[in-house]
């Protein structure tokens, strides 16, 4: 194996564990119901990097909002 083989495979393992990290955090996330999680689950497994990336970015848009639901789901 030459280093560009070991490159490739860090750099799909890396992918796979963000897709995974990223799936686990939609379906905690308290904002979306169960549709939507799995529609967004289908976006990060179906589009690898495009559909992670559009996650990601909803995912931190919503992280203040998530913060302030789980607050008041608390009182």
């Amino acid at each position: 194996m030459d280093s560009f083989e070991i490159f490739l495979v860090v750099l799909g393992v890396a992918v796979a564990a963000f897709q995974v990290w990223l799936t686990v955090k939609v379906f905690r996330s308290a904002l979306y119901d169960r549709r939507q999680k799995i529609l967004q689950a289908q976006l990060i497994w179906l589009l690898p990097i495009l559909g992670s990336g559009l996650v990601f970015t909803m995912l931190q848009d919503d992280g203040p909002a998530n913060k302030s639901a789980q607050t008041q789901d608390k009182r």
